[in-house]
């Protein structure tokens, strides 16, 4: 390791687990700027939601917690609270700390994912210098998902230091690489309300003819994530245009949109969606927040910029959207290091050339007429 602080990098990461500092993962499973996490088979349905106490194993709370002891043989049933024990185990050195988060296939079918670790008391973070196991608590929100020994769900991120850009420095990076594209891949002009702790993204209600999806709360069908043929229709209800541009969101409801905008991130830089803005409104745009290096890049400028796919809840009352309003804030990260791969084609990955809001990769890729 050098000094220099940062997110860790493709090739880092593999010499952490080269090092022993993280056992049991899959050099596969490494993406440019995170590591997937995998499931295994051993599986306990709480009867609510725990954090370990001080000095407390997640192991402890399977004992006293569970309602009883399963495995993934069976599907995860709609709002069951499930502790499911991961593949990996971390020994970090004291310089290092980590942050997780689902992964984007299972945070588009509404599939909530917690990082849990032995003595810490809060989700999806782990402390410099952690030694011990991974859990992960596991609930499916909307319909039945039918998971599997080696599912990979969830993600994590690891820093050395604080990663973290400022304003001014959002900034510059928007001025020196155009960070937000519109339709035709014209750089769009920085201002204050684009510019502000990072950058915000609006959505997109009217660029399309369907603008969404929502879950079918009473869907019978199980989502079986072996399988990638499954009908829209039977989980979801498209979203057409509203001749007003407007979507009224109501709470207990899962949506996918899609933003106005399209983003990039060069490279040699990191982002993440931050979790809960109340400023943009009383709903949250997303469960699944990492986006690595390379994301939307392309050598040719004016074809650079990918749209970003958000999942969607409001909290407390119906909340209206409309066409262009602010949704989401884009937190860019320093890396230690330019990763070895970036994202796109090479790492195989489902969403680098999205437009709309394009589904999980389980689902065909047809969509219904609105």
């Amino acid at each position: 390791m050098n000094n220099r602080s940062g997110a860790i990098p493709y090739q880092l990461i593999r010499e952490m687990m080269a090092a022993g500092y993280i056992q049991g993962a899959a050099p596969e499973n490494i993406q440019p700027s995170s590591l997937d996490f995998a499931l295994t088979n051993e599986v306990y349905r709480l009867r609510g939601s725990y954090l370990p106490r001080s000095g407390e194993p997640v192991s402890a709370i399977a004992e006293h917690g569970a309602l009883y002891h399963t495995n993934l043989d069976l599907p995860l049933e709609v709002g069951g609270i499930y502790l499911i024990k991961l593949r990996e185990t971390l020994a970090l050195p004291p310089g290092i700390h980590a942050v997780s988060s689902n992964k984007s296939s299972s945070g588009r079918i509404d599939l909530r994912s917690r990082l849990m670790a032995d003595a810490v008391p809060r989700f999806d973070s782990i402390p410099a210098g952690y030694h011990g196991s991974l859990w992960l608590e596991v609930v499916p929100k909307s319909f039945p998902v039918k998971l599997h020994v080696g599912d990979r769900i969830n993600q994590i991120r690891f820093f050395h230091g604080d990663a973290r850009f400022s304003s001014l420095e959002h900034r510059i990076l928007y001025d020196r690489y155009g960070l937000l594209r519109d339709a035709d891949g014209r750089v769009i002009k920085a201002n204050e309300e684009i510019i502000r702790d990072g950058i915000t993204m609006t959505v997109d209600l009217a660029g399309h003819e369907l603008v969404g999806w929502s879950a079918t709360r009473s869907a019978t069908q199980v989502l079986d994530t072996a399988r990638f043929d499954h009908d829209p229709r039977d989980f979801f209800e498209p979203i057409p245009r509203s001749p007003n541009g407007e979507l009224t969101l109501r709470p207990g409801m899962f949506y996918i949109l899609v933003t106005k905008e399209k983003i990039l991130v060069p490279p040699n830089l990191a982002m993440e969606m931050a979790n809960y803005d109340p400023s943009k409104g009383e709903f949250r745009s997303h469960f699944a927040g990492f986006f690595d290096p390379g994301w939307g890049w392309r050598e040719k400028d004016e074809e650079r910029g990918t749209a970003a796919v958000l999942e969607v809840e409001a909290f407390g009352q119906e909340f209206v959207l409309r066409d262009g309003q602010p949704i989401c804030l884009m937190v860019y990260e320093r890396l230690i290091a330019p990763p070895d791969k970036i994202y796109g084609a090479e790492l195989g990955s489902h969403y680098s050339e999205q437009t709309g809001p394009r589904l999980a990769k389980w689902f065909k890729s047809e969509v219904p007429s609105s």
